[in-house]
């Protein structure tokens, strides 16, 4: 069963970097492919230091990306 925040990961990759994006959003993560997706299937926990990295490359909004509520982007950075 997939998670609710690897859902809303994947769901902003694929907005911002399309569905061929992967690699190069997990390269920017400095984790491999694979892993990534691991995440988003919610096989595994998302560490905190890749949660941090990946709001400061997409500037996802915290908020949405915990309980999906309020914008899907931080529009203040």
């Amino acid at each position: 069963m997939k998670s609710q925040l690897g859902e809303r990961v994947r769901e902003i990759r694929m907005e911002l970097y399309g569905s061929h994006g992967g690699p190069m959003l997990a390269s920017e993560l400095g984790i491999p492919f694979w892993k990534l997706l691991t995440y988003e299937e919610g096989q595994s926990k998302i560490p905190g230091q890749t949660m941090l990295r990946f709001i400061e490359r997409t500037k996802a909004d915290p908020r949405w990306l915990l309980t999906g509520q309020g914008p899907k982007y931080d529009h203040r950075v």
